[in-house]
């Protein structure tokens, strides 16, 4: 009993006497635990309280690395209570900046929209005829788009504008599958790769309307790009882009109202493909992009639509038209494409040739067009691109804090028919001011004149001489 009580007082006055000693506090526990092993191995404490002590010392000072503390196994620690597991699992992250996104580590989800919103006044024709000014919103879209396992990608992009006619009313529906390096593969109705103007999405490209070479050639008509179903592969790098697939081109008769939802072999099928190269590219700020696209549609009942195209303006007099469909057994198209990005100075360019093998009275006959665009940034800013098309602005200074961006641009254009089918030729001159009030709203301004040597009865004239119809339109976009 004694033995006991002076054993407990000479280690409580031990361990009282490491306590204020001046050394560092892990070395002054290793020591003390070091006599409390002496103590014990000589009989002076026994193992139940040299445990007792040991414990005391190591959670007044925490250092589980103590020789002393190696001697006792580690108690296995409880398994995590389920709610404080699911607690601790990160929450998607939200982006607002200009557009609604979730995401997680593997898996996005994106909603998005476009809305554009034109009011056109038509000047005269040159003979007098003056013709009506109209609005109407061109576009007004909405989609969703996400990423599934890191390697799908999915989109969906439904046309409010064009909910009436429900063969169009769906943009874009696709499967990507982006597993393969830098290659993926798509599956669905898409924009075939055919023409750096038409595969800049209509939210970035600079004037309103694209050019009249580009929607003949992009048209359901013609039917080598476009959008289509079927399967592409693509492959992409930092200077180059490669892409090519099997498409159901898709028939409209001349009744507008008549529904083009369904697709079938009868109405055409086609290849299509393109390559581009950037040979210079500084930072993306100074570039030159240069490419080329081929498409090839065989018609299998040989109807082929009417061949007609607007100048640039969405309802505009058309400049070229084919006067009615006709007959044929396959087209070949091909597209050279050059373009430059030089600070607030940008620059593009294509030729677009169609080599039509018509039947009957139609014969063979070649189309052809061009155009030649430059734009440059008053501001400072500079058109932006990637894989192959432009895409958006950064404005430097929104409003709010600034005064936005401002863009001017002029662009010339020239579309033929070839004697074969209409004999029409039209030209268009388009100029442009641009106000990018922010990243995702502007306004824009087109000046649009044409000049026809018509051999139809109904283009770009009203019905009566070659007059030289002229354009004032407005547009009100918003995106995100």
């Amino acid at each position: 009993m004694y033995k006991a009580i002076f054993r407990f007082l000479y280690t409580a006055l031990l361990t009282g006497s490491l306590s204020v000693m001046n050394v560092p506090a892990h070395a002054a526990n290793d020591a003390l635990l070091e006599l409390l092993k002496i103590l014990r191995d000589k009989g002076g404490i026994t193992q139940q309280e040299f445990e007792l002590l040991r414990d005391t010392a190591l959670a007044e000072t925490g250092n589980p690395a103590s020789p002393i503390a190696a001697e006792t196994p580690a108690q296995t620690p409880a398994d995590p209570v389920p709610q404080v597991v699911a607690a601790a699992k990160p929450s998607p992250e939200i982006n607002t900046k200009g557009k609604l996104e979730f995401k997680t580590d593997e898996h996005k989800f994106r909603i998005g929209g476009r809305a554009q919103h034109d009011v056109t006044l038509v000047g005269n024709d040159g003979d007098g005829h003056v013709g009506s000014s109209e609005h109407q919103f061109r576009r007004a879209r909405i989609y969703l788009s996400g990423t599934a396992w890191e390697h799908w990608d999915w989109k969906f992009q439904f046309d409010l504008e064009d909910a009436d006619d429900s063969g169009m009313s769906i943009e874009d529906v696709f499967i990507r599958y982006k597993g393969l390096g830098p290659a993926s593969i798509t599956a669905g109705q898409r924009r075939a790769p055919f023409s750096l103007s038409a595969l800049t999405s209509s939210k970035y490209i600079t004037f309103i309307e694209r050019a009249a070479p580009t929607d003949l050639f992009d048209s359901e008509s013609i039917g080598i790009g476009g959008r289509v179903p079927g399967i592409t592969l693509e492959h992409a790098s930092k200077n180059h882009t490669l892409a090519g697939g099997f498409y159901l081109m898709r028939q409209r008769s001349e009744s507008e109202t008549d529904s083009i939802v369904e697709r079938k072999i009868d109405d055409g099928w086609g290849v299509t493909a393109r390559a581009t190269w950037l040979p210079v590219n500084v930072s993306g700020k100074q570039l030159i992009h240069a490419g080329a696209a081929f498409g090839y549609k065989h018609y299998p009942n040989k109807t082929v639509n009417r061949f007609r195209v607007r100048p640039g303006v969405s309802e505009g007099d058309r400049i070229v038209d084919s006067d009615g469909s006709i007959t044929a057994d396959n087209f070949l198209g091909m597209n050279l494409e050059a373009a430059s990005i030089w600070g607030p100075f940008a620059a593009s360019a294509e030729y677009s040739y169609g080599d039509f093998d018509g039947t009957g009275a139609a014969g063979a006959t070649d189309m052809e067009g061009f155009y030649v665009q430059g734009s440059y940034f008053l501001t400072g800013e500079n058109r932006r691109y990637k894989n192959g098309a432009f895409t958006s602005v950064k404005v430097k200074d929104p409003v709010g804090g600034g005064w936005g961006a401002w863009e001017v641009g002029l662009r010339y254009s020239s579309t033929d028919l070839g004697a074969g089918i209409g004999a029409d030729s039209g030209d268009v001159l388009t100029a442009a001011l641009n106000w990018y009030v922010n990243d995702n709203m502007m306004f824009k301004l087109n000046y649009v004149r044409t000049f026809c040597d018509s051999g139809g009865s109904d283009t770009c004239d009203w019905g009566i001489g070659d007059g030289d119809p002229e354009y004032l339109s407005f547009r009100t976009q918003v995106f995100f």
